[in-house]
C-alpha cells in the first residue's frame, strides 16, 4: 500500500516535535489553504537554533528513510539562515514531492487575513511564526514607483516588433512573453491580489476574476507572428486600463 500524504506530515510532526533543536514546525501551500488535490506536494517549514540546519535536516531525512527509500534529494543553499531541501519517497506518487523549508531562528513572513499565503502550524515552541497587518505590510510597497518601472518596460515592445517584422517566430514570442505579458501580469497582480504581486502565474487560476483570466488566456494562444503583432496592442491596452484602474483606486 502506497504512503499516504496524511502519514508523511504525520510521522515527521511526531518525530521532530521532540527535537529540542526545531523552534517551530508549520505547513505551507495547499494544505494551509485547504486546496490539496492529486497533484499537490508538501510545503514543509521548520524553524531552527543556530547551527542546527544540517542536524535536523539529517534528522528529517532518516525519519522519511524509515518509511521507504527516498528517490530524490536535492538541497538548495539560499543563504546562512536558509536552506530548501526537496525529497521523494519510492512509491509514492510522483506529484508528492516534500519541499522541506529551513529557516534559522525565525519563520515565514505572513500577512494577517491573507488567503493565499497562510501556515498551518504544527507547533511553535518559540513564537517564531508572526503576522504583520495589511495596511503596514502595503505601505512598504512602493507601488507607484514600481507602476512606473513596469511602463518602462512595456515601453520596450520595440523589441517585440522587430523580431515580428524579421518573420521569427520563437523570438517573437519569447521577447512578447518578456516585454508584455510579463509586465501585464504584474499589474493585474497589484490590482487583484495586491499582497502578492510577485507570485508571477502561480495559481493565477484562482486568484483572479474569471472575466480577467479569460482575457488574459486569450493573450497567451498565439500560434504566428501575425497574431502576437495583433495581441500585442490588445496586451498593451490592458495593461494601460488596469494602471488606470489602480490609479483611480487610490486616490
Amino acid at each position: 500500500m502506497s504512503i499516504t500524504r496524511r502519514e508523511i506530515i504525520s510521522i515527521l510532526h511526531e518525530r521532530l516535535v521532540s527535537n529540542p533543536k526545531i523552534l517551530a514546525m508549520w505547513l505551507e501551500g495547499a494544505d494551509a489553504t485547504n486546496t490539496v488535490d492529486e497533484y499537490s506536494d508538501i510545503d514543509l517549514c521548520c524553524s531552527v537554533e543556530a547551527g542546527a540546519i544540517t542536524e535536523v535536516l539529517d534528522h528529517t531525512r532518516k525519519t522519511l528513510e524509515n518509511l521507504s527509500s527516498l528517490d530524490l534529494i536535492e538541497s538548495h543553499a539560499a543563504g546562512d539562515d536558509y536552506q530548501k531541501t526537496v525529497f521523494h519517497l519510492a512509491g509514492t506518487s510522483d506529484y508528492l514531492l516534500i519541499d522541506f523549508d529551513l529557516f534559522v531562528g525565525r519563520g515565514s513572513d505572513f500577512i494577517e487575513a491573507d488567503e493565499i499565503e497562510k501556515p498551518l502550524i504544527l507547533f511553535d515552541k518559540c513564537s517564531v511564526i508572526r503576522y504583520s497587518g495589511q495596511e503596514e505590510y502595503l505601505a512598504t510597497k512602493k507601488s507607484s514607483q514600481r507602476i512606473q518601472e513596469l511602463k518602462n518596460t512595456i515601453a520596450q515592445s520595440s523589441r517585440i516588433e522587430k523580431y515580428v517584422k524579421r518573420g521569427l517566430f520563437l523570438e517573437a514570442y519569447g521577447y512578447y512573453q518578456r516585454w508584455l505579458l510579463a509586465p501585464l501580469i504584474e499589474i493585474l497582480r497589484m490590482r487583484y491580489t495586491p499582497l502578492h504581486p510577485d507570485y508571477y502565474i502561480v495559481h493565477i487560476s484562482r486568484h483572479l476574476p474569471s472575466d480577467i483570466l479569460i482575457r488574459l488566456e486569450g493573450l497567451f494562444k498565439v500560434n504566428s507572428v501575425t497574431e502576437i503583432k495583433v495581441k500585442s496592442k490588445e496586451a498593451l491596452l490592458f495593461f494601460n486600463e488596469t494602471v488606470t484602474e489602480l490609479n483611480t483606486n487610490s486616490q
